[in-house]
């Protein structure tokens, strides 16, 4: 994806150089994107662990499932679920980006035109992964969209029906306000490259005005269920990573350096108290680390992950570790694997394997999920199975 005046990065470099195999092939297989109809696919959730979603103040007007755009050869698609019942899907056809909306687990949607965006400046047919030079997007929450046309970033808070300067729209504020929800974001957080949060009533879309807690880039960043913000910052190249956590909304942070030999995989947080960070040194050691301190000190759990290194981690709704993993097999139908750790991460056992390994993320604070077809294929998935607890599971319909 491409990097912006927003000061990102590339998450393709990132993949490449961050860290040795076999956390190099596992980044490939987790962010590839598997053709869907015309459309490849990929996943996040945004919302927190037991918050209510907020009813629309703006109804998009509803149509029955519509018939894809036509595509150009560079179409790709994106799935964010953004509560129980509702999800956007988004699909970019060169530099055109559509969204579409659905409130009821998938059985309707929009139409695909009633939200757009096309890129001025984007250059058509120019790859993903391109820095500066294409279109990238990312869903923020139910309402609020951000675009960037090479490099330039945009932001709608109204469902993608109207465009502003995103630099401009944002909001700086020395903590997030308590109704915002921080946005979650993962492998490089491309075109997000700062932390972001969002209030779902309005849409306004909020950046933080204090120094970052490292000079590295951002990574991933994990809102807890109670309100904290743990985030992790990498470069590429393996000059280490930096974990930071905040529990006063942003305004001020609590970091730790992981060495020089180690890159980080992903991290959660449960509280302001505890959390989980998966590395993985220069000599291809896996460590899930755990703090019960507010990450200011952090012991391994003994966790044998090596021969199933999971990807995306997230804490259940019952305080279980959930984790996403390739299950065996080739790249072409390697399965997804729900993990699960019910002793603060010490031991990990097989809750799920279901369809294929698809998307870029796969879990959320209190969720995680797996993708599959209807009639047990390994085609292109048609729906998600989620989970709160690694138990029961709820089926969600993929955008047609």
């Amino acid at each position: 994806m491409s990097d912006r005046e927003f000061s990102g990065f590339d998450v393709d470099t990132v993949t490449e150089a961050v860290s040795p195999p076999p956390l190099d092939e596992l980044r490939s297989t987790a962010r590839s994107r598997r053709r869907r109809s015309v459309a490849m696919v990929t996943a996040a959730l945004v919302v927190l662990a037991g918050l209510t979603v907020v009813p629309l103040v703006v109804e998009p007007d509803r149509a029955a499932p519509a018939d894809p755009p036509t595509p150009s050869g560079a179409q790709f698609s994106q799935f964010t679920l953004t509560g129980p019942n509702s999800a956007v899907d988004v699909r970019q056809d060169g530099c055109v980006v559509r969204f579409a909306y659905t409130g009821d687990n998938g059985h309707s949607w929009s139409d695909w035109d009633a939200a757009r965006f096309e890129g001025t400046r984007c250059v058509a047919g120019t790859a993903a992964g391109t820095p500066g030079s294409g279109t990238n997007f990312f869903v923020l929450g139910e309402r609020s969209y951000l675009v960037t046309d090479s490099g330039l970033p945009h932001l709608s808070t109204d469902y993608g029906r109207t465009w502003r300067d995103a630099d401009s729209a944002i909001v700086a504020v020395p903590a997030f306000p308590a109704t915002a929800r921080p946005v979650l974001c993962g492998f490089g957080c491309a075109p997000v490259s700062e932390p972001l949060a969002v209030d779902p009533s309005s849409g306004t879309v909020y950046r933080l005005t204090a120094t970052a807690p490292s000079w590295r880039p951002l990574f991933s960043l994990y809102p807890a269920a109670d309100g904290s913000i743990w985030a992790t910052y990498q470069m590429s190249g393996g000059q280490g990573s930096t974990v930071a956590r905040s529990a006063d909304r942003g305004a001020t942070w609590t970091s730790w350096k992981v060495g020089d030999d180690a890159t980080v995989v992903t991290a959660a947080g449960l509280d302001d108290r505890e959390g989980y960070v998966l590395t993985q040194s220069s000599e291809g050691r896996v460590r899930l680390l755990r703090t019960t301190d507010g990450a200011k000190t952090w012991t391994a759990t003994g966790a044998d992950l090596a021969g199933q290194l999971p990807y995306d981690l997230t804490v259940g709704s019952d305080g279980s570790l959930l984790a996403i993993a390739p299950g065996e097999g080739t790249d072409d139908d390697r399965p997804g694997r729900l993990l699960v750790s019910r002793d603060d991460g010490e031991h990990f056992t097989v809750a799920r394997e279901y369809g294929q390994l698809v998307g870029a993320v796969s879990v959320a604070p209190g969720y995680a999920w797996v993708f599959g077809r209807d009639d047990g294929s390994t085609g292109e998935p048609d729906h998600v199975l989620v989970t709160t607890d690694a138990t029961t599971w709820t089926r969600f319909s993929l955008a047609p």
